[in-house]
């Protein structure tokens, strides 16, 4: 891992990434030890300075933590796997025990469907929606913006309920008695691009993200939800393949493909 003295990007901002993959790909856990500011500026040949603010931007993203007195560790939120498809297929069951896992309500209200999420859920055009954008975070670091829209009229009054768990999927089953039987979802490289979300998720404007796009149905294979989810750097997923994978609804696909056009053309 070298940095470029050529490039338009900070010596330090490279040596944050660099030290931020480090940190991903080698799967250090909460707890470990991280190298002293001394050791970094030598291994990457920089000054003492620069390799202080890079450590100081881990810090402020939750990569590392420091204890006065003992030194530098890998953060409690340095490293999240989810199943992209679990038992429950939500992703509010896959944390452990041991990490505090929040969820937020950061936005709920009624409003008439756009149209994709229309198409997608099968309802008429302007049908209304109940929209919800929470905030999922671990050891009060936030990890995942989901944003989720359901039918109003099929699920009066959700804006104003209390998730079950954190769970919209457990919600709809002990308030509404709606099962989710299965889950479509897209993955997908992308950068924020909604100044709302990078604040919720404490990034930059155009800092990459995961996009997960959903379409949720219910035991009698009937759209519930279409939900986005934006997840920041730090987590992994993991899916099991088979052999004879289906091919999945079109309005599923319709509706992923424009919220991806969409999001290319936003300000």
């Amino acid at each position: 891992m070298t940095l470029s003295g050529t490039s338009s990007i900070p010596l330090y901002y490279q040596l944050y990434r660099l030290l931020e993959r480090f940190i991903f790909e080698r799967h250090l856990k909460p707890g470990d030890r991280f190298p002293a500011e001394e050791a970094i500026a030598s291994a990457f040949t920089v000054s003492r300075p620069t390799a202080n603010r890079a450590t100081r931007e881990l810090l402020r993203r939750g990569w590392l933590r420091r204890e006065r007195g003992r030194g530098t560790f890998v953060g409690a939120s340095s490293h999240v796997e989810l199943a992209i498809h679990s038992d429950e297929l939500s992703f509010s069951d896959q944390f452990r025990e041991d990490r505090r896992f929040v969820t937020r309500i950061a936005l709920s209200r009624t409003r008439p469907a756009p149209d994709e999420v229309s198409h997608a859920l099968g309802l008429p055009e302007g049908s209304p929606v109940v929209e919800l954008r929470r905030v999922r975070s671990i050891d009060a670091h936030p990890l995942l913006v989901s944003d989720a829209y359901l039918s109003a009229e099929r699920f009066p009054a959700l804006e104003a309920e209390e998730m079950v768990d954190g769970s919209l999927f457990g919600t709809l089953r002990e308030k509404y008695g709606v099962s989710v039987a299965r889950c479509e979802r897209w993955l997908g490289a992308s950068e924020v691009v909604s100044q709302e979300v990078a604040d919720l998720l404490r990034i930059p404007l155009l800092a990459p993200i995961l996009l997960i796009r959903a379409l949720v149905y219910d035991t009698e294979d009937r759209p519930i939800a279409c939900t986005t989810t934006f997840a920041r750097e730090g987590i992994s997923f993991r899916a099991t393949a088979h052999s004879h994978p289906e091919n999945g609804s079109e309005a599923a696909k319709t509706f992923a493909q424009t919220v991806e056009r969409e999001e290319r053309s936003a300000p």
